[in-house]
């Protein structure tokens, strides 16, 4: 279960080891949802972007991820952070829940280039490019095409990404950023919490084409349970996240599809509504037919392929 904006909560005074009403996300969510783990971001809304504002945005992303890691070591007998797949595998050996970290926003390294090494070397296993709104790296899909997909400074961005290994996330992004981040990319993309736009036309959701494209260059687009990404005229429940899964596997195969809850960030629909609820998810692929084998590659082994990379 990849993607969620738990941290969004830490200034209500959130607790992540009981089962705190506030959030979608905690140890006994997890545990009743077995949920082996999630990666949580430090989302950045996007502000301005003179040198005041970039250098708060950066100081901002290095406090929620302080914070995220200070949650976790409240429980270090049942949760640890895991910065590579392999940390994730050796955590479930010994019993523990995983969290991984990552950026939502390329806002948070402003215009320093050196900040993508430094957040990968604590532990961000990926950046989302954009959010709501064009930033200094690429236009996003509710932005003003600023600079007609990835700037030059994107360009870098890009590569330096792929040299820390860090993965290149497009949710969130203009399509024309979508494909240039492609070209850019030596590296599999991917598409964090995105769904589809053949079911459901909304400019943050992916065309067949972009999943055609998405698929051919090795990436990962991980359906997401928000209910306006996954029908129009709203009261999206389990069935359609399902049926936007089956699309997405229909077009892209399915060794190119997840899931990305989006939970704590308006994620999360009836059926699916939190953590705890998402053996449900499996059930349904159970009953749909999907294999075992399928069923590991959807919960998070494509994802996780594309890190390993």
């Amino acid at each position: 279960g990849r993607h969620c904006d738990t941290p969004m909560f830490f200034d209500q005074g959130i607790n992540f080891q009981s089962r705190d009403p506030k959030i979608l996300v905690d140890l006994h969510k997890m545990t009743e949802g077995h949920l082996d783990a999630s990666i949580m971001v430090a989302y950045l809304k996007q502000e301005g972007r003179d040198d005041a504002s970039l250098l708060a945005a950066t100081k901002k992303a290095d406090r929620i991820l302080d914070e995220i890691e200070e949650m976790v070591a409240k429980s270090p007998d049942f949760i640890a952070i895991a910065k590579t797949p392999d940390d994730l595998y050796h955590n479930k050996r010994e019993g523990r829940k995983s969290i991984m970290l990552g950026i939502e926003n390329g806002y948070a390294i402003g215009k320093g280039l050196s900040n993508v090494e430094r957040f990968r070397r604590r532990g961000v296993v990926y950046m989302t490019l954009c959010h709501n709104g064009d930033n200094d790296v690429c236009d996003s899909a509710k932005g003003n095409t600023e600079h007609g997909g990835v700037s030059q400074f994107g360009e870098k961005v890009i590569q330096e990404m792929n040299r820390v290994g860090m993965m290149v996330d497009l949710s969130h992004a203009s399509e024309k950023s979508f494909y240039d981040a492609i070209d850019i990319s030596s590296m599999p993309i991917v598409c964090s919490h995105s769904s589809s736009r053949a079911l459901c036309d909304h400019p943050r959701d992916l065309t067949d084409d972009q999943l055609r494209r998405l698929a051919q260059s090795g990436g990962v687009a991980q359906v997401t349970f928000y209910d306006g990404f996954l029908r129009k005229e709203g009261g999206a429940s389990i069935v359609d996240a399902i049926n936007h899964l089956n699309h997405m596997v229909d077009v892209m195969g399915v060794e190119h599809v997840g899931i990305g809850t989006d939970f704590d960030g308006d994620g999360g629909v009836p059926g699916v509504a939190s953590a705890s609820e998402l053996i449900n998810f499996t059930r349904r692929l159970l009953a749909e037919r999907y294999s075992k084998h399928d069923i590991e590659l959807i919960w998070g082994s494509n994802f996780l392929r594309v890190m390993r990379q």
